[in-house]
């Protein structure tokens, strides 16, 4: 019982949902601008701006969760 929940968590983070995406969108724009293009987004950048600006909620933890997935999978550069 308890694996079958576990696995239908991780099918939750895998998949970002649209309205996240659309948030995660608007994070990279923020992201960008602050890089300049001198460089890609990186998974990390996400976590480290949410952590920064104190941002709290059910959106925000969704995000930090599928970036963390991402990167124990061993991606670093944000692929959206």
């Amino acid at each position: 019982m308890e694996s079958k929940q576990n696995l239908k968590r991780i099918e939750l983070i895998k998949n970002i949902s649209i309205s996240n995406y659309e948030f995660l969108r608007e994070i990279l724009g923020r992201l960008n601008k602050i890089f300049e293009g001198q460089r890609a987004v990186m998974y990390s950048d996400i976590i480290n701006l949410i952590v920064k600006e104190g941002k709290i909620g059910e959106k925000y933890n969704e995000i930090m969760l599928w970036c963390n997935y991402k990167i124990r999978q061993g991606k670093t550069f944000v692929e959206v």
